[in-house]
């Protein structure tokens, strides 16, 4: 047979598109919802990534910084210098001074010339040594050409800036500080710092030097995110830590070799007056003496010789003062000599020098995670639906199928019809879902995620690999189907396309053998249970479809709510205390008076006096390293009104015991330890500690170790001694709390002070930009459900438009004809909302596990707002969309469909 020309195959395509243009626009919207979640997902993360690692680049971030309490003299710098593989090492100036007369604390650099230098927001960078540029967050606060005054609260010859008066000339951006919210503790205004500023280095006043910053060449052009760049920076850490390891003990003899020389010379010079004033002592006694014998034998003495020898004495009892005075001040040195401790060493890599170069790493990460499961799922359900939305167009072209067959057209050429309309379809869908995916899904999770990091204009980057993949499966969802279907239709002859599929055979159901259900149930509902089993296949679609919808609700849902409330959770059911004062360990007594002081000042609610201690530990497959801090109460019976200690499922107290530690949840499981086992901690001199877990408490945010007093002199074998205080005040507002850690920080004796507000600002800025991006991912799960929804319903109708016209002839109400149908698809949509709850609940509980970091646990459970919002969400699509069911049967052609056959 010839082939028929193509012309009218083709008109015939467009006219297929274009009557069904509702059937069009469920396939498009389908394929561009999976594939935009699918596509916005996948390469948010990397777009975050990258943004951040330009930036690094441009500014040519540290690979690793080297700094020590006692600063970095020449000796230290050259050993720095001999480390092998360094390509640029850059030695710096910082200090830690208050901004003005405010608790503002800043760390003050010196502009560096190659290594984490600083981006220019406005104004100019400092060229004189009294000039400044200060944080760009702290704009709004100060102005350029403002003068400001940084005062170190020392003497001048201990200061380190040689002026306290500078002009502000600038704004800048770090590249060592990306957190909005956390710059590292200090020793001065509330123990936090504020912000950062820079100056010239002619501005600081130091025989050495406090920081060095070092980059590598073998990593210039590594990605800081690949784990090959991981591996070797922990390499060069490991080497230049191995490195500085002998430089304490040979800089702590260097620091002392002149000061004990010069109080060596010091001391013998007092010796050696010392003995001078004796031999003057023994002169002046032997004029003393003669002079008594000369009155003892009745000769006359000289008054002036009595006063010349009195005169004398005087000047030799000031010298001896002097002498004592002296020797007082030379054994006070000794002694701060002999108190003069070794420097540490602190060699940081980019992770554990700037806190929010992790967290950053690891916001975008999550969304990694979130684009491992969420848009794989919502993808797989477009799809499914599309697949059967193609099948059962081609089943509806039955009799046009026919019609092209006997008018000589191949199998080939009218399969292309079905084909193109599949590829059209998808590919249009495809290609909108993929520029949304590409450029306004990650400007959306880069805004949430931004709102806590000072990282701006977000580098969007194309990817080939996942946009092949998102529309080889939309197309293969559409065509391949298309192409099996027709492919089997087509075998038939043109005569028997004509004649309309018989119907599906009604059977009896298992309900029916249950005679006393099935004899009280009317005729309408009779046949809606037969016909829910008449079409398996349908009702499995509809099933899985309206699951599928209900499961990404669900475990959107879920996870807002378990993150939701996790800072009221931590800091107000857990958590009673507002700060932790922790005092320096040789606290003066006079110093410990002043802060037993300030703990009985009327602000001041309640404090407990505890010992305060960090232990390290590895964890994991990977072996990463998790701080966690232990805390013994002095008072084991007060400390309940500080801290909650409680099974987080059962709410039952857990109580300190005298055997082992009560630890927290997420540590447990990090280390997998169960109550009984014993775990292994390291000191902060790397002393390895066996502690029992005697119990598992709720927390939600850091690792925690609680111990009485017996059990910590028992496992540490050391005597109970306090070192710290929780503090819990009357009026805890933001600004109450930060004005009494000034006031504690002005105290000598006080190390540091640490704010559960700065910790709730952590996290609830890590909590919103998890939020939001919930947020858009529960928005496209609810246009899923509603096109999902709307799809199989419109299938279900397109099906059995036949019979619904019959039985509509046959004189039922158009609201019955509705109910007829639809009573189906609610029954089914029950189901589906069940099945949907089975598989959200698991979906949910796998990303929670997945999605925070160490140091954070979501609240696991489910509640039933969850459940019953979702379950409403979809219901409500279920019924709106009723309406436009109501409406389409209701002007249905009945006469038309029941001749169409003919």
């Amino acid at each position: 047979m010839k082939k028929r020309p193509p012309k009218k195959l083709n008109k015939d395509i467009r006219k297929s598109i274009t009557s069904s243009i509702g059937r069009f626009l469920s396939i498009f919207s389908l394929m561009a919802l999976g594939v935009f979640a699918f596509i916005g997902l996948k390469v948010s993360g990397p777009d975050m990534r990258e943004t951040a690692n330009r930036f690094y680049q441009t500014h040519q971030l540290a690979d690793l910084t080297v700094v020590s309490n006692l600063g970095l003299d020449e000796s230290d710098q050259k050993l720095i210098e001999s480390a092998n593989g360094i390509k640029k090492v850059e030695f710096g100036y910082f200090q830690d001074v208050p901004l003005g007369n405010s608790e503002t604390a800043i760390r003050l650099f010196n502009t560096p010339k190659v290594l984490s230098t600083y981006q220019l927001i406005s104004g100019k960078m400092p060229s004189q040594s009294n000039e400044i540029a200060l944080d760009y967050l702290l704009k709004d606060k100060y102005k350029i050409s403002q003068t400001v005054n940084l005062n170190e609260n020392t003497d001048h010859e201990s200061s380190i800036l040689k002026n306290h008066t500078f002009k502000i000339v600038g704004f800048v951006k770090s590249s060592e500080y990306v957190d909005k919210n956390s710059f590292g503790q200090t020793t001065i205004g509330t123990g936090q710092l504020n912000g950062y500023g820079v100056t010239t280095a002619s501005a600081f006043r130091s025989n050495v030097k406090m920081i060095a910053r070092i980059s590598y060449g073998s990593l210039v052009n590594l990605s800081p995110y690949n784990q090959t760049y991981k591996d070797k920076v922990t390499a060069y850490q490991i080497a230049m830590q191995d490195l500085l390891k002998s430089q304490p003990e040979k800089r702590l003899a260097a620091l002392k070799k002149g000061p004990e020389q010069k109080l060596a010379q010091a001391q013998n010079e007092l010796n050696q007056k010392n003995v001078s004033l004796n031999q003057q002592q023994n002169e002046l006694n032997l004029q003393k003496a003669q002079l008594k014998q000369a009155q003892a034998a009745g000769l006359a003495v000289d008054p002036t010789q009595i006063h010349i020898l009195d005169t004398f004495q005087k000047k030799i009892d000031d010298g001896r003062s002097q002498i004592q005075i002296a020797q007082e001040k030379v054994n006070l040195q000794r002694k701060e000599l002999n108190q003069l401790t070794a420097p540490v060493y602190t060699v940081s890599d980019r992770n554990s020098a700037d806190p929010g170069y992790q967290i950053f790493i690891d916001n975008s990460t999550r969304i990694d995670t979130l684009s491992n499961i969420f848009p794989v799922v919502l993808f797989a359900i477009a799809a499914l639906v599309s697949l059967t939305t193609m099948t059962r167009f081609v089943e509806e072209e039955r009799s046009n199928l026919g019609l092209l067959k006997a008018l000589g057209y191949t199998n080939r050429q009218i399969r292309k019809k079905f084909m193109v309309y599949g590829f059209v379809s998808a590919f249009a869908g495809a290609t909108v879902g993929t520029v949304l995916g590409h450029w306004v899904l990650p400007l959306v999770v880069f805004k949430a995620y931004t709102a806590s990091s000072t990282f701006t204009d977000l580098a969007l980057t194309f990817s080939w690999q996942w946009t092949v993949v998102a529309f080889a499966i939309s197309i293969l969802c559409t065509v391949f189907p298309a192409y099996l279907t027709s492919k089997e239709v087509l075998r038939s002859q043109p005569s028997d396309l004509f004649v309309a599929k018989a119907p599906k055979a009604g059977s009896r159901i298992l309900l029916e053998r249950v005679n006393f259900i099935w004899r009280r149930m009317s005729f309408t509902y009779k046949v809606t249970a037969r016909n829910l089993f008449r079409y398996k296949k349908r009702m499995l679609m509809t099933i899985v479809g309206i699951a599928g919808c209900t499961a990404l609700l669900v475990m959107g849902f879920g996870i807002r709510d378990s993150i939701s409330g996790l800072s009221s959770r931590q800091f107000n059911d857990i958590l009673h205390y507002d700060m932790i004062a922790i005092q320096d360990k040789n606290i003066t007594a006079a110093d410990q008076a002043k802060v037993n002081s300030l703990m009985g000042e009327q602000e001041v609610k309640k404090h407990l006096g505890i010992h305060f201690e960090q232990f390290s530990t590895l964890v994991g497959t990977v072996e990463t390293k998790q701080t966690v801090q232990l805390i013994v109460p002095s008072d084991e019976h007060n400390f309940s009104s500080f801290v909650s200690l409680q099974n987080r499922t059962t709410k039952k107290g857990l109580a300190l015991t005298n055997h082992g530690a009560v630890i927290s949840e997420k540590f447990a499981k990090l280390l997998n330890a169960k109550v009984g086992d014993t775990i292994k901690l390291a000191d902060e001199n790397n002393k390895t500690v066996s502690i029992k877990v005697t119990g598992i408490t709720e927390m939600y945010m850091g690792h925690y170790l609680f111990m009485n007093r017996a059990a910590y002199e028992q496992a540490l074998h050391q005597s109970f001694k306090s070192n710290a205080q929780l503090i819990g005040l009357r009026n805890n507002s933001d600004a109450n709390v930060q004005d009494f850690a000034a006031k504690l920080m002005k105290n000598n004796g006080i190390l540091t002070v640490s704010q559960n507000n700065d910790l709730k600002t952590t996290i609830n800025s890590f909590l919103y930009g998890i939020n939001s991006v919930m947020f858009v991912l529960i928005g496209c799960a609810i246009l899923l459900a509603v096109v999902v929804i709307y799809n199989l319903t419109n299938i279900n109708v397109s099906e059995r438009i036949r019979e619904l016209s019959t039985i509509k002839v046959l004189g039922f109400y158009d609201h019955e004809v509705t109910l007829y149908i639809y009573r189906e698809t609610i029954l089914l949509s029950f189901l589906g909302i069940v099945g949907g709850f089975a598989l959200g609940a698991y979906l949910h509980h796998v990303i929670i596990t997945m999605l925070p970091t160490d140091m954070v646990m979501f609240s696991p459970g489910l509640t039933m707002t969850n459940l019953i919002l979702s379950a409403l969400i979809t219901l409500a699509t279920t019924l709106l969309l009723s309406i436009m069911v109501h409406i389409k049967l209701k002007n249905v052609d009945m006469l038309g469909a029941l001749k169409s056959v003919d």
